[in-house]
């Protein structure tokens, strides 16, 4: 299996957390595009976020 490399940044858990969020509420309301474009939302603001607090932190 391919190894992330150390210049890589690692979004796993804010994708798992935005995936979980967006199947919930499509499960949930039965809206299932409305759950996709959630959890695609979702993900790109948690990326960002976790990207500048890993920014943040590596100065």
């Amino acid at each position: 299996m391919n190894e992330a490399s150390p210049n890589t940044p690692g979004h796993i858990p804010e994708m798992v957390i935005a995936t979980v969020a967006g199947v919930a509420f499509a499960m949930k309301t039965g809206h299932y595009l409305a759950g996709i474009v959630l959890g695609i939302a979702l993900g790109v603001v948690l990326s960002l976020v976790g990207t500048a607090i890993r920014a943040r932190n590596k100065r």
